[in-house]
């Protein structure tokens, strides 16, 4: 069992770090919602937001990969394409039972599955301020200046 809890463990760093990392190094850039100097132009609305949600899915996907990857190496499945459908059930707590690790690796599934959670949660936050930033970008978005006072 401490064999099992240290893998999940150390799959559960590595993924918060390619979580963030990939947050702030890519996936904000791509969308070109928090712009740096990176894009003449804002991309519009619809294009911020269909490439900030692309960008995201996709690193939930490199996320997914790098925990089937540790499973076809560490011997929980004995190829990597089982190991990837296992660990997309798992990551987004789907959870079929229609292919499951060997009893002695059986709570990676049900970490693998805490940690999707909370990585979907931190996704879902940046999509919330992804699509505040679009909206106060707006030309007609009003202004934070306090309202004037009434003229005697």
């Amino acid at each position: 069992m401490l064999q099992q809890l240290l893998v999940a463990f150390a799959l559960a760093a590595v993924t918060v770090i390619v979580h963030v990392v990939g947050i702030v190094h890519a996936v904000l850039p791509a969308a070109g919602i928090w712009n740096r100097g990176r894009y003449r132009e804002p991309p519009g609305p619809v294009m911020a937001l269909t490439r900030l949600v692309s960008a995201l899915l996709v690193l939930h996907l490199v996320e997914m990969a790098v925990w089937a990857a540790s499973f076809t190496e560490i011997g929980v499945f004995s190829d990597f394409e089982t190991a990837l459908y296992y660990s997309l059930k798992s990551y987004t707590t789907v959870g079929y039972g229609d292919v499951l690790p060997p009893a002695s690796w059986r709570l990676l599934g049900p970490i693998e599955a805490a940690v999707g959670v909370l990585m979907l949660g931190l996704s879902t936050s940046v999509i919330v301020a992804g699509i505040q930033r679009v909206y106060i970008s707006r030309p007609d978005a009003p202004t934070n200046a306090p309202p004037a006072p009434p003229s005697k």
